[in-house]
């Protein structure tokens, strides 16, 4: 028995590194090539700067970045999921530039989704290394990476698995512990995958498994208790932003996404639906050969991203979810669990050859146009629009921090007030918003700093009694066979 256990750890450690390596070779062009800084990669760098910079004084949940927008500030993580930027403030505590911990949380992310992929595969398939391989070089898996820049999405990505297995676990009356912690981690890393995950992974999986439903709905609902601490103050402190920002072009609206639209002449939605296609045609030959359960929902997930039926998009939620291929992962996922299990050689290989061709693509793909560096990401913290007080964009319609920062400094003189060099937001300890400037304004006898917000200090009470109640189940959970060992050795006797 001790050489069989050394084995399946000898296994799993010879697995593991397996992934690492992998996701070691994804990550070539970031090392080899000039800095990714475009797209998403320099918001990610803004961020995780100043997250990793703010944990290092001592601020283990950084909310406010204070270097953002040339020094006004941002509260980013008021309403940004966090749980990415841990994972570069983790290499960044290291010592590691901050370039370098966003790309290290890139390559992590690939090895975990490797790793949590084979976990889920290995009890339901006797490929589950190629299975997981292949979820790790999936094509949209890559495009997230080498076009986008979305670290925040990459990471999700490795949680999709993570949230299947405790599924699994609750559908074999195994405790709902896993798929709510899963749950409540992937939407404090991700809100619109968390939203499509729960509509296109759980959903289906609990109408399979309709007579544990009550399990189901009970672990989700500690998965949002679960991550209150920020779901609370996300949710309930919109006023306090430019939300429409989110929506000020037409490219990030889901309609523009439809294959109605016809936009297909942009290179960019053109490579979209490009991915789209090779997905249909492996979801199409999966369903002929194995009329696979999870090939077909493969295809409903696809055929939903292409917004083929337009009105899905527009239901509550949906709508603001913004880019509907967001849902890809999920369909790759699915395919990857259905081609795991397939029991015919040379189908892998007809559905491998798409895959790795449009892998190999996106990774050689050059980038066009000026690239910034790193010193001049650095002298402004540029931040996205979205994240500034209310009106700020009609005092100053420019992207550029600096020029916002130009416009608004030096602060305007009030009699009897302070106006502060950065904007106002109600977690400031006191003061108000100038009307004009949107900067922080307060009385001269107060020091204006960063405090827990009423809808902070609630969240992270659900937070609390969430943890407790699956600490609770999870105690019970542990006790369980060891009671029924019990009453069993008892019953012998």
């Amino acid at each position: 028995m001790a050489r069989i256990a050394r084995g399946h750890r000898l296994r799993h450690v010879a697995v593991y590194l397996l992934f690492v390596g992998v996701a070691a070779l994804l990550m070539m062009p970031a090392v080899i090539g000039p800095p990714m800084l475009y797209d998403s990669f320099i918001i990610s760098w803004v961020w995780a700067d100043q997250f990793t910079s703010e944990i290092a004084r001592g601020n283990l949940y950084p909310r406010w970045l204070p270097l953002s927008n040339s020094g006004l500030g941002s509260p980013v993580f008021y309403y940004y999921p966090p749980i990415a930027f841990y994972v570069t403030a983790i290499f960044g505590l290291l010592g590691v530039s901050t370039y370098a911990s966003v790309m290290a949380a890139f390559w992590s992310s690939y090895a975990m989704s490797g790793i949590t992929a084979w976990h889920w595969l290995k009890e339901r398939s006797s490929r589950p290394v190629l299975g997981a391989l292949m979820f790790v070089a999936a094509p949209y898996h890559l495009f997230d990476f080498s076009r986008r820049g979305a670290l925040a999405e990459t990471v999700a990505i490795s949680l999709i698995p993570l949230l299947a297995i405790g599924l699994r676990r609750i559908a074999e009356g195994r405790g709902i512990v896993l798929a709510a912690l899963a749950y409540g981690v992937l939407i404090c890393t991700h809100l619109p995958l968390a939203l499509l995950a729960s509509t296109f992974l759980i959903a289906p999986y609990a109408l399979w498994h309709r007579r544990e439903l009550p399990h189901f709905a009970l672990a989700c609902g500690l998965g949002i208790g679960f991550a209150a601490i920020y779901l609370g103050p996300a949710l309930t402190l919109e006023r306090h932003r430019e939300a429409a920002m989110l929506y000020r072009y037409d490219f990030l609206r889901p309609e523009f996404w439809s294959i109605w639209s016809a936009n297909l002449e942009l290179g960019f939605v053109a490579t979209v639906f490009l991915l789209m296609a090779s997905l249909t045609a492996l979801a199409v030959i999966l369903i002929i050969t194995r009329r696979d359960k999870w090939a077909f929902l493969a295809l409903g997930i696809l055929v939903i991203s292409a917004g083929v039926v337009p009105a899905f998009w527009s239901l509550p939620l949906l709508a603001k979810v913004q880019f509907p291929y967001r849902a890809l992962p999920i369909a790759e996922f699915a395919l990857v669990t259905a081609v795991a299990s397939a029991r015919f050689r040379p189908l892998l290989l007809i559905i491998m050859m798409p895959v790795a061709y449009l892998s190999a693509t996106f990774l050689l793909q050059p980038r066009s146009g000026e690239i910034p560096t790193v010193a001049s990401i650095q002298a402004d913290h540029p931040d996205l629009p979205e994240y500034l007080p209310p009106g700020v964009m009609a005092l100053e319609d420019s992207s550029d921090p600096g020029e916002l920062a130009r416009s608004l400094l030096p602060p305007p003189q009030v009699p009897g007030k302070v106006v502060e060099p950065h904007f106002y937001f109600p977690a400031w300890s006191c003061g108000e918003m100038h009307p004009q400037t949107k900067l922080l304004m307060h009385n001269p006898g107060c020091s204006p700093r960063i405090v827990w917000t009423r809808e902070e200090r609630v969240g992270a009470l659900i937070t609390l009694l969430s943890l407790a109640a699956l600490a609770w189940l999870g105690f019970r959970q542990t006790r369980e066979p060891t009671i029924r060992i019990a009453n069993q050795a008892r019953g012998k006797r």
